[in-house]
């Protein structure tokens, strides 16, 4: 089956070349031609929009759409308003719901915008006159916000810029890991069990969870806002009774003691070099393993004036770059490093195919370089991470008096986490603490005396 080809218009309705009575954004609906429809655009005859889909419009029925999608799948579609307000429903699975009853919906949905509507409303006029099925699946309705928010056309929030590449990433990643099972039912059968899976995920990993429950808030936000969702965000609740409460997070402290730091020594050195001389590089730098990784020779410059630029791209938030200035000993590593270099790799630290390293490559060493350590740990929370060695060094530069502005623009963060610096970075290192302890010994000693 031929591949449906994509169009880079921004319009919902595509543009159907060389299908006669398929050219137009519209043609009178009936149960065949709908069906070509569908067949059309499962074998890749007609182009499609962004979202692997393409829209017509009924001829016949003003406000009826049919939305075909990636395999031929179909949907009804009302775009037009109820009680004033413009509104895109959905009435269904082109499957579940016969073309006849879509048109006698779309029919009962345009009068109850009319003035004889109000003067004698339709009797039938209630939620449960549209199909059992009415209204998207949650796996349609994620898909359709994913799309509007990666292009900008809804920012949830108060938001005002287009997500990076990294968010879309996480998000679709989250909606994997935590909507799969769920996907197939309505938004009205999702938001009645909304509060059990929520529960069960907190408990099982409770900052998932919260990852999870504002993704919901954004599905339904979505919803509210395109009209395929007339009642409260469930995600949000209506009082602090029905709420769903986030688990509470606390910001990871953890660094390697002077002890352990001199047992991960050790067991790098033990290493392959470029596990070895990668770890170091993220004490060295103060950075994220993520930015290490992607070290390029372009970017470091190792003259008069030592200093690595970290693109944007890989900077949390992806703001802007940042740069590093080279210490002594972070300079040394790197012209060892040059002269080993395999020509024509771009990377500092390259996997044997030359190309980046990927994080479950490091991470796998990380695990076998600590375990030789004897610092590996069941609890999570006692193992060290290799984020853990950015953090050392931070906990390093304020325990010889480094101040904290100077310290957040070390690590590149923004002069507003100034706070988060000092509650996170500012930790005590162990000469710092001897020393402490040595002064209460020294004073006891005096007052004896």
């Amino acid at each position: 089956m031929a591949k449906a080809r994509k169009t880079t218009g921004k319009t919902s309705c595509a543009t159907v070349r060389n299908q006669d009575g398929y050219s137009g954004r519209s043609f009178t609906f009936t149960e065949s031609k709908v069906e070509r429809a569908r067949q059309l655009v499962a074998d890749g005859d007609i182009d499609v929009d962004s979202s692997g889909r393409h829209t017509w419009i009924d001829a016949e029925t003003t406000g009826l759409w049919l939305v075909v999608g990636k395999g031929g799948r179909g949907s009804w579609y009302y775009v037009g308003k109820v009680a004033g307000r413009a509104v895109r429903r959905s009435l269904g699975d082109v499957d579940a719901v016969r073309l006849t009853e879509a048109r006698d919906v779309v029919g009962r949905l345009r009068y109850d915008r009319t003035v004889a509507a109000a003067l004698a409303p339709r009797p039938s006029a209630a939620p449960d006159d549209i199909p059992a099925n009415d209204g998207p699946t949650v796996g349609e309705a994620v898909a359709e916000m994913l799309d509007a928010h990666e292009a900008g056309r809804w920012l949830p929030g108060s938001r005002s810029r287009v997500p990076t590449d990294r968010t879309m990433k996480f998000y679709r990643d989250l909606r994997r890991a935590t909507l799969t099972d769920h996907e197939g039912l309505t938004l009205q059968a999702f938001a009645e069990q909304l509060p059990a899976v929520f529960a069960a995920l907190r408990k099982r990993a409770p900052y998932q969870a919260n990852r999870f429950l504002q993704l919901v808030r954004n599905l339904y936000g979505h919803a509210i806002d395109t009209g395929s969702w007339q009642a409260p965000n469930p995600a949000m609740g209506t009082s602090k009774v029905d709420r769903l409460t986030r688990a509470t997070e606390a910001h990871r402290t953890r660094f390697l003691t002077d002890t352990e730091y001199g047992k991960l020594t050790r067991s790098l050195d033990a290493d392959d070099p470029v596990w070895r001389d990668l770890f170091r590089a993220s004490v060295l730098t103060a950075q994220r393993m993520s930015a290490v990784a992607n070290m390029r020779w372009d970017d470091v410059d190792l003259g008069r004036d030592p200093s690595w630029r970290i693109p944007a791209a890989f900077m949390k938030g992806r703001k802007a770059g940042h740069t590093v200035t080279l210490n002594a000993d972070a300079v040394a590593m790197l012209k060892a490093r040059r002269k080993v270099a395999p020509k024509g790799v771009d990377y500092v630290f390259p996997a044997p195919t030359g190309d980046v390293i990927r994080a479950d490559s490091w991470k796998t060493a990380w695990r076998r370089i600590i375990t030789r350590a004897k610092l590996w740990h069941e609890d999570k929370d006692r193992r060290p991470r290799p984020h853990d060695l950015r953090r050392t060094a931070g906990a390093r530069m304020t325990a010889q008096g480094i101040a904290t502005p100077i310290v957040t623009k070390a690590l590149g963060n923004s002069a507003s986490s100034a706070g988060m610096v000092a509650k996170v970075y500012a930790q005590v290192a162990d000469e710092a603490l001897r020393d402490a302890f040595n002064a209460t010994t020294s004073m006891a000693g005096k007052r004896r005396r």
